[in-house]
């Protein structure tokens, strides 16, 4: 039971709230609410900038490594094959 008299004042709060915003401010509230809205979508957008970005540069890091990998590895094949023409063994 206390729990629904919690929702029902908070409704009513969220109401009044309502009617007074549209009553005093009625002029400016849709100016006001496109403002809330374009400053929200400006900072989520520039949060899933940043986001891309990490997720790109961790992308890179991981091709850069793999490029590093294959160049080693092919240094190591010449120079097995380089050793097996001179006749070196491995050890």
């Amino acid at each position: 039971m206390k729990d629904r008299l919690m929702l029902l004042a908070a409704g009513l709060l969220c109401s009044c709230g309502a009617w007074v915003l549209w009553h005093w401010w009625s002029e400016y509230i849709t100016l006001a609410l496109l403002i809330l809205v374009l400053v929200g979508q400006s900072l989520d957008n520039q949060r899933l900038r940043r986001q891309v970005r990490g997720l790109v540069a961790e992308r890179d890091q991981r091709e850069r490594r793999g490029e590093r990998q294959r160049a080693l590895q092919r240094l190591w094949r010449a120079l097995r094959a380089v050793r097996e023409q001179r006749g070196i063994a491995d050890r």
